[in-house]
């Protein structure tokens, strides 16, 4: 059947509507991947919290909140702060680099690390505290205790001795040492943690040079936060299982991302940061 002149025209209008259509479409939006990512971050934040809340009404022990000063409560305060700056971090490494692997390795940090995040607010909220540490970041550790370990995290399946807080000869780490929570640009709130003129280096490079300097401050970020984790994750510092069982899935996690982190660096012929 021949088309109408009115057909035709009309036909012609609407091929002419979808190759506009097809050429907005095929134009590049960073910003819509970084709203995806947000909305993905947002996602888990509350698949954290769920599963933080079916954790605590499951338990058999309602009325087992921490004190206010106990370890289980500056672990989950100091964690999230630790965590939001990580996430913040993979984030960067996503939108920012060029390397597959590590692009690989960010997103599974975003989306682990605010998984994480949403169960420890949930834990605060259930107990009745802040999720800001309102004192001293990691004073909750109680290292000028002599009767407190860091945790034996070398009983745990892929942590290395150092992880517990000490050296060799018996004294204390001096990374353990109480942070004041306020940080500056050249002094962060907790070992490992970037500081304002490093998080602001990171926010402007590109390509290669993002890939290699958000495997550096993410190394030197899973290093410092493996004296917190081993701290939470002994039962003679916190009572609650379920804290416990997260830090050590914790250290778990990123004792295998610290062996791959390094092993891309050197690949990379790049150094590691010294610690903070």
């Amino acid at each position: 059947m021949t088309d109408t002149p009115d057909e035709s025209t009309q036909s012609a209008q609407d091929t002419a509507t979808d190759k506009d259509s097809a050429a907005t479409d095929s134009t590049p939006r960073r910003g819509l991947a970084a709203l995806i990512l947000g909305g993905v971050a947002l996602l888990l934040v509350g698949l954290g919290l769920g599963v933080g809340l079916g954790t605590w009404l499951g338990s058999d022990n309602h009325d087992d909140v921490p004190a206010t000063d106990s370890a289980a409560v500056g672990f989950a305060q100091d964690m999230i702060r630790h965590h939001e700056q990580g996430v913040e971090m993979a984030t960067l490494a996503i939108n920012n680099g060029t390397d597959s692997q590590v692009k690989s390795i960010a997103y599974d940090i975003l989306t682990t690390q605010t998984n994480e995040i949403g169960q420890m607010q949930s834990w605060l909220t259930r107990w009745g505290y802040p999720i800001i540490n309102p004192g001293e970041a990691m004073a909750w550790m109680g290292h000028s205790d002599d009767d407190h370990d860091h945790g034996d995290m070398s009983a745990m399946p892929g942590m290395s001795p150092t992880a517990t807080g000490g050296n060799h000869d018996g004294h204390e780490h001096d990374s353990t040492t109480s942070v004041p929570n306020t940080g500056s640009s050249d002094e962060p709130p907790m070992p490992g943690m970037a500081t304002d003129a490093e998080m602001s280096k990171l926010r402007t490079l590109k390509g290669r040079e993002s890939d290699t300097y958000f495997m550096q401050l993410m190394l030197r970020h899973h290093e410092g936060g493996e004296h917190m984790m081993a701290y939470a994750a002994n039962p003679d510092n916190v009572s609650q299982d379920y804290v416990r069982e997260l830090a050590s899935a914790m250290a778990r996690t990123q004792a295998k991302e610290i062996t791959t982190l390094k092993a891309i660096l050197a690949e990379y012929g790049a150094p590691t940061l010294p610690m903070n």
